[in-house]
């Protein structure tokens, strides 16, 4: 049984162009399990409406308990 549980929030904020968003994009497995030609037409559909430059949160929750 965990005791003194706490949560935070670790905030993880990155500004990247729609292009290296998208390649970022392209190692996501659920754009790889796509076949090629559905991958292609998807990221260049994302590309096609990205602004210019892409703010990305990837924040992450930590969690700290002791073990009772």
């Amino acid at each position: 049984m965990f005791v003194d549980v706490r949560q935070s929030t670790m905030e993880r904020r990155a500004s990247m162009t729609a292009a290296e968003y998208v390649g970022h994009l392209s190692t996501v497995s659920a754009y790889l399990e796509l076949s090629d030609p559905v991958r292609r037409e998807a990221l260049q559909a994302i590309r096609e409406v990205l602004p210019g430059r892409v703010q990305v949160v990837s924040d992450l929750q930590l969690h700290l308990a002791r073990l009772r």
